[in-house]
């Protein structure tokens, strides 16, 4: 279930345009918290979804100052995928977003991501659930029932910027 370089770019791009317009503003960002926090139980104003909500905006502002290119309010794909990628500009950028939502999907902080949870997280951002679990399935690697949120983080950092195929 391995995918492509180009194919994990454009799905990346259509899970991050949360309400499907095509391309993405700041709203796909504050609709992507709202549909997380609501998935996984997570208080409206809790530190979690105010951690979740500032990682996503600060995501969003420097995603649309890096790639905007005509200065609209919305990336296109092919704005997109100009910074596809590029691990510097994501370590610069998107390590806190990677960090915020490993975080979210830790409901009790210790850690750890349980099944259920990491399942919630990846459905409420659209992602497939037989993905979903083969992805955890892998990080677990099938021992623990539980993902740690720093495997996780790593993952999605990987996910944005590895020209690799991945899972």
């Amino acid at each position: 279930m391995s995918m492509s370089s180009a194919d994990r770019l454009r799905l990346r791009f259509e899970l991050l345009d949360t309400d499907g317009s095509s391309v993405l503003t700041r709203a796909d960002f504050v609709l992507y918290t709202s549909r997380v926090c609501r998935v996984l139980g997570v208080a409206d104003g809790s530190p979690k979804a105010e951690a979740l909500a500032a990682a996503c905006g600060r995501y969003w502002e420097n995603l649309a100052a890096s790639a905007d290119r005509d200065h609209d309010g919305r990336v296109t794909f092919e704005e997109y995928a100009a910074l596809s990628h590029d691990p510097s500009w994501f370590a610069a950028h998107g390590e806190a977003y990677a960090v915020a939502i490993a975080a979210v999907g830790d409901l009790d902080d210790d850690g750890l991501i349980e099944r259920d949870d990491f399942l919630g997280l990846h459905s409420a951002a659209g992602f497939p659930l037989a993905y979903a679990a083969r992805l955890f399935g892998d990080l677990d690697r099938g021992v623990t029932g539980r993902v740690s949120t720093a495997d996780f983080a790593a993952f999605v950092r990987d996910y944005y910027t590895s020209a690799a195929d991945l899972l």
